[in-house]
């Protein structure tokens, strides 16, 4: 059976000479992993080398508690490895977490990774980076680790936004109460659920409102209601409304789901199955909620049409 990890490792193994690496989870690439990023950027310029970010798949955190990927990622591993990349990284990077990287000592992380693997000049990490089995390496053990060999470390402060430290955990706790806004301040930009449209059930084109049915996969720590949202996917930017929940007046949906009505229906020729989407979260309009009949469920839907429509600055 082939071995992730080593596989990874191997490929990498030669592929960079003396970069400037940052290592961490980045989950959301926040204004925070950003500052990061920037200067990671910069630096490796300087240095006329290549900068290299370090993640980790499955988030460990998420690997370590076995919780749902959907309602604890803020962004999927794709769409981080692309963020990172938008951001000038030359080499955003994975490497598959489980039990054979969770049991590298903070010696064996430094010695087979950074040394030997990316062949680091330089390492910027934040100030609560840990690493290492039981998270038991610290900034301070790194730079006196990676000094042995001749690596640079350079530990960068908190980022404040707003007298607060910007951090993933403090954007779940923001999405989680329903604070759109402040999620946005943090992220630096709207938070977005993502998934893959899929098939459905087609009761919406029924109803007379055809949907995108999009089954998530990270973003979802939101409360369940209908979203005025901005749909990304393949250089396409479709305004539209969104239902993320459990669809109480049919009865039967026992795990979320997200479903985008595109307020001025799709270009000609296009076809979204199959396609991946982030659903931009714009502003909050109502709760999920269950409806007595289809007719006052139709009514509450045009509702959310025009309220939607009205945010967008579209025509009524």
């Amino acid at each position: 059976m082939t071995d992730p990890l080593q596989t990874t490792l191997r490929q990498l193994h030669g592929r960079v000479r003396r970069p400037v690496v940052t290592i961490g989870n980045f989950d959301g690439v926040h204004r925070g992993h950003r500052a990061i990023i920037h200067g990671v950027v910069e630096r490796a310029n300087q240095l006329q080398t290549d900068s290299v970010a370090v993640t980790f798949e499955p988030h460990p955190v998420s690997w370590f508690r076995k919780l749902p990927v959907d309602t604890f990622r803020l962004t999927s591993p794709e769409r981080k490895l692309q963020l990172l990349a938008a951001l000038g990284v030359a080499h955003p990077i994975a490497l598959p977490f489980g039990d054979e990287l969770a049991a590298f000592s903070p010696e064996d992380f430094v010695a087979r990774i950074i040394a030997d693997v990316l062949d680091a000049a330089e390492v910027w990490i934040g100030y609560d980076f840990n690493f290492g089995r039981g998270r038991a390496g610290t900034p301070a053990d790194l730079q006196r680790l990676a000094v042995e060999r001749g690596i640079v470390v350079k530990i960068l402060d908190p980022v404040l936004h707003d007298g607060d430290v910007v951090s993933s955990t403090r954007i779940r706790k923001a999405l989680h109460a329903g604070d759109l806004q402040r999620a946005a301040s943090l992220l630096g930009r709207p938070h977005a659920v993502e998934g893959r449209v899929e098939h459905g059930h087609a009761r919406g084109r029924r109803l007379g409102f055809p949907t995108a049915n999009i089954q998530p996969t990270a973003g979802m720590m939101v409360p369940h209601g209908v979203y005025v949202t901005t749909l990304h996917t393949d250089g396409q930017t479709l305004p539209a409304v969104t239902n993320i929940g459990l669809r109480p007046t049919f009865g039967e949906q026992t795990a979320p789901n997200v479903e985008s009505f595109i307020l001025d229906g799709l270009p000609p020729d296009a076809d979204l199955y199959g396609a991946t989407i982030q659903v931009e979260l714009q502003a909050f309009l109502r709760p999920e909620q269950r409806f007595e009949d289809i007719e006052a469920l139709k009514a509450r839907i045009a509702e959310d049409i025009r309220a939607a429509r009205a945010h967008h600055g579209l025509d009524l």
